[in-house]
């Protein structure tokens, strides 16, 4: 199954590290030069190019921004949670995972991935059903970063938090029922951090599991976060405890 990467960032990442099987790219020539580096890159990998007008992309990509690069690939590969806590275990750090429960919106997802590679998450867990998976949409906004994060996708998340109590990794999930606030929680030991979906929150079933419930104080009106916020901020709190404290 074909799978086509709009943008220059996005294009770049997937090229520079070529774990994937590349179609082919097709440039904008008008905008050959604006995208040398990109050409450069292609052809020292001996990546079949194609040139077509900047209004002939924009037809391909029907309304997406594509910046004048399209890049013909593959699905990026999911992983099994064995492989995230084996990239823990050589890169000799405490795991830190991040498990989504039902995610919808494409461009969370996307954010979470980039927010996720910034900060140093060795893997994401998402659900087989009822959720976004790995989508042009998602890789475009993780600006390339989802090329560098594993993902795995299960079939029960509450199987899969089964097989990370095993491995000694405590699951933490964020809820503003949650009794303990996100920054008073030890993020130093093995965790994984659980976010629910956009407008239902984490599943009875999961929290159920959870080790901790932890909150974000909110001192606002709004009485929650956007979820890609909301992990952004907890994982940087992990980042802070882990690095800087």
């Amino acid at each position: 199954m074909n799978r086509m990467i709009f943008g220059k960032n996005s294009v770049y990442e997937i090229l520079k590290d070529a774990r994937r099987q590349i179609k082919k790219l097709v440039i904008a020539k008008e905008l050959k030069e604006e995208l040398s580096d990109i050409l450069q890159l292609a052809k020292s990998k001996g990546i079949n190019l194609q040139y077509l007008s900047k209004k002939e992309l924009d037809k391909i990509s029907k309304g997406v921004s594509n910046q004048g690069v399209i890049l013909y690939t593959y699905p990026k590969d999911y992983v099994y949670i064995e492989d995230i806590l084996s990239y823990a275990k050589e890169k000799k750090e405490a795991p830190f995972i991040i498990i989504l429960d039902s995610i919808q919106d494409p461009y969370n997802l996307g954010a979470i991935i980039r927010t996720s590679e910034c900060s140093g998450v060795h893997g994401i867990i998402i659900p087989e059903r009822n959720a976004v998976h790995i989508t042009s949409t998602v890789e475009r906004i993780s600006v390339g970063a989802s090329e560098y994060v594993m993902v795995a996708r299960v079939s029960n998340l509450n199987n899969a938090i089964d097989v990370l109590k095993q491995n000694n990794i405590w699951s933490i999930g964020v809820e503003r029922e949650g009794k303990e606030e996100y920054f008073k929680m030890d993020f130093k030991k093995p965790i994984a951090l659980i976010f629910g979906s956009e407008g239902e929150g984490i599943k009875k079933s999961i929290k159920e599991r959870c080790d901790y419930l932890v909150n974000i104080p909110l001192k606002g009106k709004i009485t929650s976060l956007n979820v890609s916020v909301a992990a952004g901020i907890l994982m940087y709190e992990v980042v802070r405890q882990r690095f800087f404290s």
